[in-house]
């Protein structure tokens, strides 16, 4: 086969798991927050985390401006922001509601690129889930 038809495959495979998982999100109910509690306590700069909250249906365009402008800072480019992993990664430190006792945000792109990949990848489909049924 040609690399040429293989890539046109890979494509056309994409596209359908894409297609699929929109479906699918837009089959559940819609949820504008997401709690994720871990199945053991995470430590990450002085914080014991047990659990975390996101309130998806909080964030306006605004947050999403501010995603996109620091993707572009970092030489990142946003094309699907349901597929991007740095943009996903941007609604999750937005979306946190969870703050220390100075009223400080205890979630940074630091501490979810330090979370076991298990929780990231939860918390990185919640927000997907929250988009894709958005039509974004």
């Amino acid at each position: 086969m040609s690399d040429e038809k293989k890539t046109g495959t890979d494509i056309e495979s994409a596209a359908e798991a894409a297609a699929a998982l929109e479906k699918a999100a837009k089959a559940e109910p819609d949820t504008m927050t997401y709690t994720h509690t871990f199945k053991e306590p995470f430590q990450f700069r002085g914080h014991t985390v047990t659990e975390l909250s996101f309130n998806w249906g909080g964030l306006t365009g605004e947050d999403f401006e501010a995603i996109e402008d620091d993707m572009l800072r970092h030489g990142k480019t946003l094309v699907t922001p349901s597929f991007t992993g740095a943009f996903l990664a941007g609604m999750a430190v937005r979306a946190c509601t969870d703050r220390d006792a100075n009223g400080i945000r205890i979630v940074d792109a630091d501490m979810l690129r330090a979370l076991p990949i298990r929780d990231y990848q939860n918390i990185y489909m919640s927000a997907r889930r929250f988009l894709l049924r958005s039509g974004l």
